[in-house]
């Protein structure tokens, strides 16, 4: 998990990609947004207790 810091980072840059998404008309670069949403997501997730 990032430090406060880059946690808050990410959080900004996930709602700016939200953002583009949701004004976003062509398909494809629709899709390579949602990666980097997914991305990011699993970047801020917590680490999950095996």
């Amino acid at each position: 998990m990032a430090d406060s810091y880059e946690y808050l980072i990410f959080i900004k840059e996930l709602g700016r990609l939200f953002e583009e998404y949701e004004n976003c008309h062509d398909s494809e670069l629709r899709q390579e947004i949602y990666k980097d949403i997914q991305l990011i997501g699993k970047a801020i997730e917590p680490e999950q207790e095996l």
